[in-house]
C-alpha cells in the first residue's frame, strides 16, 4: 500500500521542521559561544576613604579622568579607611587603592592597626601628592597651643580609619603630650570627628587640611590649625607612630584655618595596587595619570601638586609594581 501525497508531504514537513529546529539550536549555541569568547570590556576600580575625604575626591577624579583616557569603566569604592581598603584590595575586591605611605608601611609589616596581618603583596603604582594633616580646634575655643589641650576632649580611636588615629597620636606625642593628658572621645572616622568639632562635641581633632569637610567646617563655625613643634624630639615622635611622615611649615592662607605660618604633618599620598595586578593594566593607569595632570587637577585640586617626575621614587619603603617601573624607566623618571 502506498502513502498518500498528503501523508508524504506531512512526513517531509516534519523532517524539515526538525532540521530547521536543530539548525536553529546549533546557531543559537554558536552565537552564545561567540559572545562568551568575545573580549569583554575591562572594568577597573579604586578603593578610597569615605566621601568628604581627600582620598575619595582624588579617587573619583582618577576614576573619571583615567577611565575616559583609557576608554574603560572605572569606579570608585569608598571604604572606612586603609584598614578596610588594603585588605579588600589584597582580596581582589578592587584593583587600586588610595592611601598614605604610613598606612602602606604598617600594612606591609603587619603592625599598628594591621598587627598580626601582613599584606606583603601591596605595591606602589604612583606617588601623587603630599597628604598634609593638621590638628584642628574651633576659632572660638580660645585654644592656641597644644599645651592648652590638656583635659580637653580630643578625638580618639577612629574605629574605621585607624591611620587617622595614628596621626592624632603622633601629633600629641610631637607636642610632648599623650591621650593620658586629654579626654579621649572615640569616633568612627575623620569626617565624623570634624562634624563633632563643628557641633561642639569635640575640642580638637585631626584631618587632611585640604579635605572638603574642613572647608565646610571653616565656613560654618571657623576653625584653626595648631602649629606643631619642629625639632628632633617631634620628628622622633613621628618616626615612631607615623613612619615616613615629616613636619613641614606652610605659609599663611595655604589652607582653611591657617592664618599664619604653621607646622603641620606631611606624608606622601600614593596609589597602591597588588602584585597580582597585571603589568599592562598598571602601566596604562600610571601613564594616564602622568599625562592628564591638568584634567585631574580640574576635578580634584590636590592634583595641582602632582609632579610626574616624582611619581616613581625607588627609595620608598614599599616596592613598586613592575608595570609602573616600566613606564617610569621609559620616561627617564625612575628616581
Amino acid at each position: 500500500m502506498g502513502c498518500s501525497f498528503s501523508s508524504t508531504m506531512k512526513m517531509t514537513g516534519d523532517k524539515m521542521g526538525k532540521f530547521l529546529l536543530t539548525r536553529g539550536m546549533v546557531g543559537a549555541v554558536l552565537a552564545l559561544f561567540a559572545l562568551a569568547s568575545a573580549p569583554q570590556a575591562q572594568t577597573l576600580s579604586i578603593g578610597t576613604n569615605p566621601q568628604g575625604s581627600v582620598a575619595y575626591a582624588s579617587g573619583a577624579a582618577i576614576a573619571d579622568v583615567v577611565g575616559d583616557a583609557l576608554d574603560k569603566s572605572f569606579t570608585v569604592v569608598p571604604q572606612g579607611g586603609p584598614t578596610a581598603i588594603i585588605p579588600a584590595m589584597s582580596a581582589g575586591e578592587f584593583d587600586f587603592a588610595f592611601a598614605n605611605i604610613v598606612a602602606a608601611v604598617t600594612a606591609q609589616e603587619g603592625r599598628g592597626p594591621f598587627k598580626g596581618r601582613k599584606y606583603d603583596s601591596i605595591r606602589i603604582a604612583a606617588v601623587v601628592y603630599p597628604l598634609e594633616m593638621g590638628v584642628y580646634v574651633r576659632k572660638d575655643a580660645k585654644i592656641d597651643t597644644f599645651e592648652q589641650l590638656r583635659g580637653k576632649r580630643v578625638a580618639s580611636a577612629f574605629k574605621s580609619q585607624a591611620n587617622v588615629a595614628a596621626f592624632m597620636t603622633a601629633s600629641l606625642a610631637a607636642a610632648g603630650l599623650s591621650y593620658d593628658d586629654v579626654t579621649p572621645v572615640p569616633v568612627q572616622n575623620g569626617v565624623q570627628a570634624v562634624n563633632e568639632l563643628v557641633d561642639g562635641g569635640l575640642d580638637a581633632t585631626t584631618f587632611s587640611v585640604s579635605a572638603g569637610v574642613i572647608q565646610q567646617a571653616d565656613a560654618v563655625v571657623g576653625i584653626k590649625v595648631l602649629s606643631l613643634p619642629n625639632d628632633e624630639a617631634a620628628q622622633a615622635a613621628l618616626n615612631k607612630y607615623t613612619p615616613g611622615a615629616s613636619i613641614e611649615n606652610v605659609p599663611a592662607g595655604s589652607f582653611p584655618g591657617i592664618a599664619e605660618p604653621t607646622n603641620i604633618i606631611r606624608v606622601p599620598f600614593v596609589v597602591l595596587t597588588d602584585s597580582r595586578t597585571d603589568d599592562d593594566t598598571v602601566y596604562e593607569v600610571v601613564k594616564a595619570i602622568a599625562e592628564n595632570r591638568e584634567k585631574l587637577a580640574a576635578s580634584a585640586g590636590d592634583f595641582k601638586a602632582l609632579d610626574p617626575k616624582l611619581m616613581g621614587q625607588s627609595a620608598l619603603p614599599i616596592p613598586y609594581h613592575p608595570g609602573a617601573i616600566k613606564y617610569y624607566q621609559e620616561q627617564g623618571i625612575w628616581n
